[in-house]
């Protein structure tokens, strides 16, 4: 009996050294999780803060490395600035993070279209190609007390416009009877805007070359079946109207396509001369075929000045 009282004892004092020494284990690896976890804070703190692992302007390389000469502002620079990002990011994020932080950040830009690719390449080097946006023309808004001519890319979007000086701004395609000004950095709403944009970007390669001014938007637009959409007429500087029609992807199915109407007015201007001088004729239609309206004749009016 003793014998077996003992054997008892022997086993509660056996369990209570182990129960004891995973407590003591258990103790030791929260105070060991606690030691670590605040030594990895404060690395972290000290790596985070490192000039080596900090996103600066030296750290993004751009593609194309010099901007187009249209801008005169530094856009890494700006976004930087505006965005805060450097505070908020480090190279120590997860790369698809960083990716996209820096994408959001610089497609926010109003000279920017689109960041085609983020690329981390190295220690401290983030390559980053860009495509950038070009004006096409200019919009003429009206005020209450003067006009503006507000830069616009080739999608109808608003580009800054005091970095475009006033005799830049003169030699683009001027769109007139626009409204509406949207932000800086943000699209047009209205399809007549939107077609003349793309209007005037694709005749970019005949404009000078044409002496043309203006493209003047339809007021209300035109109705075939269930197709909806406006008409452009193009002024040359001598006077000439050009009724082009729809603009290109506006069209209406059966109407010419962009490509049969500019070679319908290359080939009547080389074969009959410039658009700039006062006989140039009042109106060419290219719609559908090659309508040429001659210049009316000058007519004397009654206090001696030529009317046409």
């Amino acid at each position: 009996m003793a014998k077996k009282q003992e054997n008892l004892a022997s086993k509660a004092r056996h369990a209570v050294r182990k129960h004891a020494r995973w407590v003591v284990l258990g103790v030791m690896l929260v105070v060991c999780g606690i030691a670590s976890r605040r030594v990895w804070e404060s690395l972290h703190e000290e790596l985070i803060n490192s000039p080596r692992y900090k996103i600066t302007a030296d750290t993004l390389h751009f593609t194309p490395e010099v901007q187009p000469p249209w801008i005169r502002s530094d856009v890494k620079a700006q976004v930087l600035r505006d965005t805060g990002i450097t505070n908020s990011l480090t190279l120590l994020d997860p790369p698809v993070m960083i990716q996209q932080r820096l994408v959001d950040a610089f497609e926010l830009h109003p000279w920017v279209r689109k960041v085609e690719s983020v690329d981390l390449v190295g220690p401290g080097r983030v390559e980053i190609t860009v495509t950038y946006r070009e004006p096409v023309a200019v919009a003429e808004v009206q005020t209450d007390q003067d006009r503006e001519l507000l830069p616009v890319d080739a999608f109808a979007v608003r580009l800054p416009d005091n970095e475009l000086t006033d005799v830049e701004k003169s030699y683009l395609p001027r769109i007139t009877t626009i409204e509406d000004r949207p932000l800086v950095g943000q699209a047009w709403s209205d399809t007549r805007m939107q077609g003349a944009a793309q209007l005037a970007d694709r005749l970019r390669p005949v404009w000078e070359r044409f002496s043309l001014l203006d493209i003047v938007p339809s007021t209300y637009p035109e109705v075939q079946r269930s197709h909806r959409f406006y008409t452009y007429e193009i002024r040359s500087s001598g006077g000439t109207v050009i009724r082009w029609g729809a603009a290109p992807g506006f069209s209406p199915p059966g109407e010419s396509t962009f490509e049969d109407k500019l070679a319908r007015i290359t080939g009547w201007f080389n074969t009959n001369g410039g658009l700039d001088s006062i006989n140039a004729p009042e109106s060419i239609d290219v719609r559908d075929s090659l309508h040429v309206s001659k210049q009316m004749a000058k007519k004397e009016s009654s206090d001696g000045e030529k009317v046409r």
